[in-house]
């Protein structure tokens, strides 16, 4: 199913016209009416808001592969997209690098991902693969939310270090990441646990001290050992109750 069509049988199911879907995501009716016309494409930004702001799952916009064959050569896509941005700190590679070195037609590239915005939606969905559904799992039985960050999180941020070095540190990308990584683990926070007030700057302080931590590590051209960052995050930490943080 097209995006534009995702969005327009979202509106329906809230039973929102254009301009109240708009008036939500602070944009124009008129944008609203684009995308589902086809005649326009949401940002990685704005689908990252939309799924914020409607409590979607983080892939809502990914439309599956019908085949075995599909599914190959996305992965094969999205695989070399990250490894083209190794050597391209400033600009994003082009598709016609990400036809060199994948080997895929640029036609074929585009069939899967029409622009730069859909392929940052996927390598963002691909390497937040199985995090999000495993500290969920973690916060659902431990309501120390600095524990879950350094015992559970940590390890496995740590098995991501390469993906996560260049989504923190390529200018084309780490802003939409950063994005994220604070929208998204904030509302994990304030479900699992209510009492940090989401109204007051209780929650935006300890999401900005924790991502802002995250960011610092993957952004060293060598990633500090897990074991010393959990050190080290303990002695900053591990003292703090989760009380200090409610107002």
């Amino acid at each position: 199913m097209d995006i534009g069509d995702k969005i327009k049988n979202l509106r329906k199911s809230r039973g929102l016209t254009q301009q109240q879907f708009a008036e939500k995501l602070y944009i124009s009716f008129q944008s609203v009416s684009n995308w589902e016309r086809r005649k326009g494409h949401p940002t990685t930004e704005m689908m990252l808001t939309i799924i914020e702001k409607f409590d979607l799952p983080l892939d809502f916009f990914i439309t599956q592969p019908t085949t075995t064959n599909e599914n190959s050569e996305e992965d094969l896509i999205l695989s070399t997209f990250l490894k083209s941005m190794l050597d391209s700190w400033d600009e994003a590679p082009s598709f016609e690098k990400l036809q060199l070195m994948s080997g895929v037609p640029k036609q074929r590239i585009k069939y899967y991902f029409p622009s730069y915005d859909d392929l940052f939606y996927a390598i963002i969905n691909k390497v937040d693969q199985n995090i999000k559904i495993r500290v969920e799992h973690s916060l659902s039985t431990n309501s120390d939310v600095i524990s879950v960050f350094i015992n559970d999180m940590a390890p496995m941020l740590y098995s991501k270090k390469e993906e996560l070095h260049i989504l923190y540190t390529r200018p084309y990308i780490s802003g939409i990441w950063t994005q994220f990584i604070k929208s998204k683990y904030m509302s994990l926070i304030i479900k699992y646990n209510p009492t940090l007030n989401a109204e007051g700057l209780s929650i935006k302080y300890l999401i900005e001290m924790l991502t802002t931590f995250i960011s610092v590590w993957m952004s060293q051209e060598t990633t500090e050992p897990l074991e010393k960052f959990q050190s080290r995050m303990k002695k900053y930490l591990a003292h703090n109750s989760m009380s200090l943080w409610s107002d």
